[in-house]
Formats: structure tokens, sequence, C-alpha cells
């Protein structure tokens, strides 16, 4: 980055707090919920975060299931590492922390936020909580097997600290509940080192989408949610 962007190193080391905060979570925690939503999108980008999905449970161990590509290539990844080198540094040793704090909260079987729903006077908080970061709630309706059952919103909910990304670009579903089942519509069991390293190790299975880079409709993971519904 010294050559890249000479005289830049620790530019900014003096930087109020307050947008140095704000620049990791514009380019780290903004640019990760569109990084999330192209997986959901795209087909190609699916077959890179499907780990993270065919899980049937939910639990801390389920927060990092993506193959290996799907980080390395994360902007939001290397937009930190240039914030870092800009100075921003002291500042991302408690962000990132934070951070994964509430990620890991969020699939965790704890369910943190039960209890902001079980007392109404709590309940004005819950509204601001559930619309700021993203909860236990509104996570597993993005983990949700199926949109039928009411409750699921597999094709929404993306945020990963601020579920404000979601209220602000629609594409939040706020229920207050737990779906009762969880995966991914095609829930073929491949080897933990295909789904770790596709697509340099691919599927023997021609049925999995992952035996191939192809990208077939059949694979698009918003019309097959939809079709597995009907």
């Amino acid at each position: 980055m010294s050559h890249l962007f000479p005289g830049l190193e620790d530019h900014y080391l003096h930087l109020a707090i307050g947008w140095q905060i704000l620049a990791f979570l514009l380019l780290d925690d903004l640019t990760q919920y569109w990084w999330h939503r192209l997986s959901h999108i795209s087909p190609t980008m699916w077959k890179l975060h499907r780990p993270h999905h065919v899980v049937e449970e939910m639990g801390v161990l389920v927060t990092y299931r993506n193959a290996t590509l799907y980080y390395a290539l994360m902007p939001g990844i290397w937009f930190s590492a240039l914030l870092v080198f800009l100075g921003m540094g002291y500042v991302y040793l408690f962000y990132l922390p934070f951070k994964l704090v509430f990620i890991l909260l969020a699939h965790s079987e704890t369910k943190w936020d039960r209890f902001l729903y079980k007392y109404k006077i709590l309940h004005p908080l819950a509204w601001v909580l559930e619309r700021v970061i993203t909860t236990p709630s509104t996570h597993y309706a993005h983990h949700g097997l199926t949109a039928e059952d009411g409750i699921s919103h597999p094709n929404g909910n993306f945020g990963n600290l601020l579920f404000f990304w979601d209220v602000l670009f629609g594409t939040a579903k706020i229920t207050r509940k737990y779906p009762a089942k969880f995966g991914a519509w095609n829930r073929l069991k491949e080897p933990w080192y295909v789904q770790l390293f596709f697509p340099l190790i691919r599927s023997k299975d021609p049925r999995s989408e992952l035996h191939s880079l192809k990208t077939d409709q059949d694979y698009d993971p918003s019309k097959a949610y939809k079709s597995f519904d009907k």
C-alpha cells in the first residue's frame, strides 16, 4: 500500500473516532451487506456461500462456514486493511471484536433477544434494536428453510453487524419469531474439502451445484427458494 498510496500511511491517525467508526461501518459492514446479498442473487457467488446455509441447525460454528474464496474476495476485508493503513488501526482493534461478538450471537442458540420480546416494557427498546443491529430472530429468519412458514426470509435479512442496511434497502423482515427448520433448497451433502475449496476442488456428484462452474438457472438460489416454497 505504501507504493499504491505514497505518503498516506497513518494519514488519518488523528481523525475523530466517530468518523473512523463511520468509515468502517460504510466500507466494511455496508459492503459486506451487498457482498452477502450478491451471494444470494448470483448463482456463481452462491456456490461460495452455500456451506453457510446447508446446515440444518443454528449455532456459533455456523458463523464462518463459507468457501475460502468467499472471504478472500470479500471487499470489506480489503477496505478494512486500507483503513488500517491510513491510520485507523486502533479503532479497528475495538470495532472488529465488537462486530464479531454480535455476529456470533446472531447465530448462537442463546437467542439473547427473547427477553426483549417477553416483557412489554422492553418492547420499545426491542423495536429500536431490531432495526439497528442484527438479532437472533432476524438472522434465524435468514437461515430458515422456507418462507412458507411465515417466519423465514432466506432471500433477505442480509445484515451482519447492522440490520439497518436491510431496513434501508427494503430486504428486512421482522417477526420476533424463530423458524423451526433450517437449511438450503439444495441440501445435497458434500465433503468438507469440496465446500471449503470450491472451485479448486469440485463435487463428483453431477446433481450438485458444486460439480462445475456452470451457472444453470436451476441453481439460482433466489428462484430455487421460491420453487421450493411452492
